[in-house]
């Protein structure tokens, strides 16, 4: 995924028979390698010209870091005769990728360049996968380089995973078996780790229910019966209380970050914490884990499940923790069925309508309110289905376009008005390569996470310049651009607009008008306001 510069890359490119895909700014390039890479377990690779090109790959790079994604940045720089010279768009690109990478280099000669992208390619995957970057001067893309002996072998890109410490694995038996009421809590790792059916394993033979992190919720189907919710400051208000209440804490691919424990409130700090990870540094929180067990969440959760028998004294556990997730999601379909019938349309009556689909489409959600609008209410009927912006404004847009291309199957991106101003133009870049993405974009002409804070948590002191947009059409706005759109207000105008955009094969737009005062589950208003969801 590429913006302009560099014809000999170009060339170079197409003649070796590469496809390129071109966005319509660095930013939009980023999260479309972005969304690949998540959705297909590929590297996803990108790339900005020298200077300003470059930095706006950097800036959008940060997303790939917080979701372990492996995307390769590959940029040209200024020309090797102009460095130090005042060129044209010159910058320390090093310096601005450094923060944003997991490995950050530069070609030096033009017979570094092969190397080193075959560094960059291989460390982007190793160990804990994340973003890598490769520098190289404009004027080495037209020099010829003559292949070194080993640079014609083909890549192995799959890493190793640690090795079970056995005496390890004992003592997480021997903690779980003391425990009265331990949790299995699923993060991001397990959903990389394609330990979705290992964790639904140990669930069943220990009895433990089950929780999930945002990032997790991908590698738990919402079926299972012991699935009790998602916690952190986006969650359901009882998998947070329940999360509270355990003694015992199984954290499998869980970095245990403010976002997924509400601030680190959750768990207790004196319940035993045992953190399964592949990244040694994961183990470097302030919950100081009493047993850190470096492995794949694969291998662990199963040795764990083989060696764990449920206990009676923890079914009453299971149980209570079973019964308030139940009260849970019966609150939700009444709030779900009210909003339907209301005047104005909610997130609770659009996800109800769509979650009909949920076996069908990968959802891939924006950040903020978007998130948690999609991470708590909507189901997960089949793995590795959701994928959503850790923090970047925006990104579902341009990464909906790189899981459709990844998945070849119909994608579904949530979005606001808020995140959809900053790609909108790649509506184009949708229909340019014919990806039928199904944009809802939910339009309350406002940045309502903003507004609300200010509403709720500022004594409504509200700072309407800083929150309010026009009134926009977006649907109006998607057609402009070659895609489909419909402007959609009332609940019937959503069934139909949803329906003709699920069977279309054409880029699509509902542009839904909301209320700006519907509230969602999260945790920021819990001292001002009491939430049932």
């Amino acid at each position: 995924m590429l913006t302009g510069g560099d014809q000999p890359l170009w060339i170079a490119l197409r003649d070796h028979g590469i496809r390129m895909l071109v966005g319509r700014s660095e930013a939009s390039a980023v999260y479309m390698a972005d969304g690949y890479a998540r959705a297909s377990r590929k590297i996803g690779v990108t790339y900005g010209q020298a200077g300003p090109g470059a930095a706006n790959v950097a800036a959008a790079l940060a997303d790939s870091l917080w979701a372990q994604s492996p995307v390769v940045a590959l940029t040209g720089s200024t020309a090797t005769n102009a460095v130090h010279a005042n060129e044209y768009q010159a910058l320390d690109q090093a310096t601005i990728f450094a923060p944003v990478t997991k490995w950050n280099g530069a070609a030096a000669t033009p017979q570094d360049a092969p190397r080193l992208l075959r560094h960059a390619l291989h460390t982007a995957v190793a160990g804990s996968p994340g973003p890598t970057h490769l520098d190289v001067p404009k004027d080495f893309f037209a020099r010829e380089v003559k292949g070194s002996a080993r640079t014609g072998e083909p890549l192995h890109l799959v890493a190793q995973p640690p090795v079970l410490d056995e005496a390890m694995l004992a003592k997480a038996l021997g903690k779980l078996e003391k425990a009265q009421r331990p949790v299995l809590l699923v993060g991001e790792g397990a959903r990389l780790g394609d330990a979705g059916a290992a964790v639904a394993s140990l669930s069943e033979a220990a009895g433990i229910p089950i929780m999930a992190t945002m990032g997790g919720k991908p590698a738990v189907l919402s079926t299972h019966d012991n699935f009790c919710g998602i916690v952190g400051r986006y969650s359901s208000v009882a998998a947070n209380r329940l999360l509270a209440e355990a003694d015992c804490v199984i954290a499998v691919g869980s970095r245990l970050g403010g976002l997924s424990t509400n601030g680190y409130t959750i768990p207790s700090p004196a319940a035993d914490l045992i953190q399964i990870d592949t990244d040694p540094t994961a183990f470097i929180n302030p919950y100081f884990p009493a047993l850190p067990v470096h492995a794949d969440a694969n291998t662990a959760l199963n040795a764990l499940a083989a060696g764990a028998t449920a206990r009676a004294s923890q079914a009453g556990w299971l149980d209570h923790c079973r019964k308030e997730a139940a009260a849970w999601a019966g609150r939700l379909e009444e709030r779900i069925a009210s909003d339907g019938e209301a005047s104005q349309l909610t997130p609770f009556a659009i996800l109800g309508e769509l979650r009909k689909h949920a076996s069908e489409i990968a959802l891939v959600a924006d950040t903020g309110y978007m998130a948690a609008w999609t991470g708590v209410v909507f189901p997960i009927e089949r793995y590795d289905g959701f994928f959503r912006a850790v923090g970047s404004l925006g990104w579902a847009l341009p990464a909906s376009l790189g899981v459709q291309l990844a998945r070849k199957e119909k994608t579904v991106c949530i979005i606001g008005d808020g995140g959809v101003g900053y790609h909108l133009a790649d509506i184009e870049t949708a229909v340019r390569y014919r990806l039928p993405v199904l944009v809802l974009v939910f339009n309350n002409s406002s940045l309502a996470f903003e507004y609300h804070e200010q509403k709720y948590r500022w004594n409504g002191n509200v700072v309407h310049e800083a929150n309010d947009f026009g009134t926009v059409d977006y649907a109006a706005a998607a057609r402009a651009l070659g895609a489909d759109g419909y402007r959609v207000q009332t609940r019937q105008q959503l069934v139909d607009a949803l329906a003709k955009g699920m069977a279309s094969d054409r880029p699509c737009v509902l542009d839904i008008v909301i209320d700006r005062e519907a509230f969602p589950p999260v945790t920021n208003f819990d001292a001002v306001m009491e939430r049932t969801l």
